[in-house]
């Protein structure tokens, strides 16, 4: 692969580099519309024609597109109808974004989206609607190569336009969007994947143990069959099309193994990655340390474009599984339930219990969890989940699933519990997030100060899927209207061995609690921000509960108070560092990020700032 310059004169020292007295770097901005049809040709031409204009994914089904008249494309608009709400589809597209608020410009919804519930509703998308640009960058390259990243990253650095990074398009706080911007695509870097028996990191003389190695455009589902069929298990996350290499890992990686087998930081063991002067890097823990610290978790778009990713491959385990689904008819089964998980938290964190625990929406949206445990055994198990499983079964005929199996593999695991209950694509969505320590939980008054916290977020966050005759039942790993995810390493027994940049706080917590509002795709501007303060009341509430404690950055309030000690804690200032020594002109910038401001350009099409 191609270097531009020696690695060891570049990285010689970061750690000693005091932060200058402002933790802002300013970044040259030029107006995209500056670029002249040479420069872009010639963009073109070095990245072997792979540059493209970007447009948004529903663009094909519009008769007007930025106020002028096109001829909508039926063929391709029906894909994109069929797609509009299914993961996959909406991961292959570079226009597609998961929560679709984050492809419009939410400060003037301006957008160009379809009916969630009926996407082929002509009302979404004929004249006088109109198709709107909003946050999808102008430019992208499908990156294929190594080449076309440093291509990108210099184009950027000596135009001044703004750079992005879209890998599957995931992202809660809308770091893989920007209008008037190129972007960066990684979603297709998917080589085949390999597994070493015994990896020994670049550099390096001992064994690091099995290791499977990635590209950055590799999503969890193929990981996890390859996982099954090696009889290995990786820990990851519950979406199949994140990308395990891209902003999960920068951001930390949890998922529901990551009580006993660690975050996804915990387990890798080599990144390579282009920094921003365009410099290909091999980074583990024997070279180039400071960069395998800020790329685990020192938060995406900010120290380097990750190419490739080697991760621990896990002997396979077998898993004792608590699936739980039932729709409540009323508030008092909601709030019970919730009390029953925050007065057996300690206790299931401890015997290794991990998963999804969700509260659901009076008659429309299905409450339950889905817990799994590698430490007990069957009878353990039942006996663990017995407070729960016996109020549910004392509901009657309301449960849909109340039972307590044992699953060979987290793959078979996965198939069967979490991926029919996974995320709900193709919504507006703001949310706000806390880290719930162990220690508030394990007092009475702690455990009343959470259950008061969260039975008040389910009360005032409204569902907007689900019907009381037509509930929605497949919210139990995310979606509004709140989620408590026991995906703390708080039973992982090499918690921060190789010391990696997220936040202390996910060392000393059990929960990572989620609040979260969800907004139609033709949402006006006074709904967007409604969404935004009601997700910015929602950390709020969760901060009263835990001061001291943090958020995980990539599922954060977006307006969230603090960030950087609440992203990072003890650990910004040597970030800090870091990108002052790696990104002096902060060529990659996202907000909320390391040495990022929210008063950047790029970020014109966010929404007000909540009160």
């Amino acid at each position: 692969m191609l270097s531009m310059h020696p690695i060891t004169l570049l990285l010689t020292g970061i750690a000693a580099i005091q932060a200058a007295p402002t933790d802002k770097i300013r970044r040259a901005t030029t107006p995209i519309s500056a670029i002249t049809t040479t420069q872009w040709a010639a963009l073109n031409q070095s990245v072997g024609g792979r540059l493209h204009k970007g447009y948004p994914m529903a663009k094909p089904c519009y008769s007007v597109y930025n106020g002028a008249l096109q001829a909508p494309s039926l063929a391709q608009c029906s894909a994109v109808q069929t797609g509009y709400t299914d993961e996959v589809y909406i991961a292959s597209q570079y226009g597609g974004y998961m929560n679709t608020n984050w492809g419009y410009c939410q400060a003037t919804a301006k957008e160009c989206g379809l009916d969630f519930n009926l996407p082929a509703n002509p009302l979404y998308y004929t004249a006088p609607a109109n198709c709107q640009q909003g946050s999808v960058p102008d430019y992208y390259i499908d990156v294929r190569q190594v080449l076309d990243i440093q291509a990108g990253l210099a184009f950027a650095s000596s135009t001044g336009v703004p750079l992005v990074i879209k890998n599957s398009g995931h992202d809660y706080k809308g770091r893989s969007s920007g209008p008037s911007a190129l972007a960066l695509w990684t979603h297709n870097v998917q080589p085949a994947l390999k597994l070493d028996q015994d990896f020994v990191p670049d550099g390096c003389t001992v064994s690091a143990g099995k290791g499977v190695t990635m590209g950055a455009g590799q999503g969890f589902a193929g990981l996890y069959e390859f996982a099954e069929a090696n009889q290995i298990t990786i820990v990851g996350g519950s979406s199949r099309t994140v990308g395990a290499a891209g902003g999960w890992i920068s951001g930390g990686g949890h998922g529901a193994l990551s009580n006993t087998l660690g975050l996804g930081v915990d387990n890798v063991l080599q990144i390579k990655a282009v920094l921003p002067d365009g410099t290909y890097v091999t980074a583990n823990r024997c070279q180039n340390q400071d960069i395998f610290f800020a790329l685990r978790g020192g938060g995406g778009s900010t120290y380097g474009v990750n190419y490739e990713m080697t991760t621990t491959a896990h002997p396979q385990v077998t898993l004792q599984v608590a699936y739980i689904r039932f729709v409540s008819l009323d508030v008092t089964s909601i709030n019970k339930f919730i009390a029953i998980s925050v007065q057996n938290a300690d206790k299931w964190a401890t015997e290794g219990w991990g998963g999804y625990i969700a509260p659901g929406a009076q008659g429309k949206v299905a409450s339950g969890m889905i817990l799994m445990t590698p430490k007990l055994s069957h009878d353990e198990a039942v006996a663990s989940m017995k407070p729960m499983t016996d109020y549910i079964a004392s509901l009657g005929n309301v449960p849909i699933n109340n039972e307590v199996d044992e699953s060979p593999s987290f793959y078979q695991a996965y198939q069967k519990y979490i991926l029919p209950n996974e995320e709900v694509v193709g919504l507006g969505l703001a949310i706000g997030s806390r880290l719930i320590p162990r220690d508030i939980l394990q007092t009475d008054s702690g455990k009343q100060t959470v259950i008061d916290a969260l039975q008040k977020i389910a009360s005032m966050v409204t569902a907007i899927t689900g019907t009381a005759s037509a509930p929605d039942l497949r919210s139990i790993t995310y979606g509004p209207p709140l989620q408590i995810l026991v995906t703390a390493p708080s039973s992982y027994p090499n918690n921060d061995t190789v010391p990696a940049s997220i936040t202390p706080a996910w060392r000393d917590a059990i929960w990572h609690v989620i609040g979260g509002q969800a907004m139609a795709n033709n949402a006006g501007v006074s709904t967007i921000n409604k969404a935004f303060q009601t997700a910015h009341d929602v950390a709020k509430i969760l901060e009263g509960v835990a001061p001291n404690s943090g958020a995980y950055q990539n599922e954060a309030d977006v307006f969230q108070n603090n960030p950087t000690q609440t992203f990072w804690g003890s650990n910004y200032q040597r970030l800090l560092s870091i990108k002052k020594q790696v990104d002096p002109k902060n060529v990659l910038t996202c907000w909320d990020c390391v040495g990022g401001s929210r008063s950047d350009t790029i970020y014109g099409c966010y929404p007000a700032a909540p009160s």
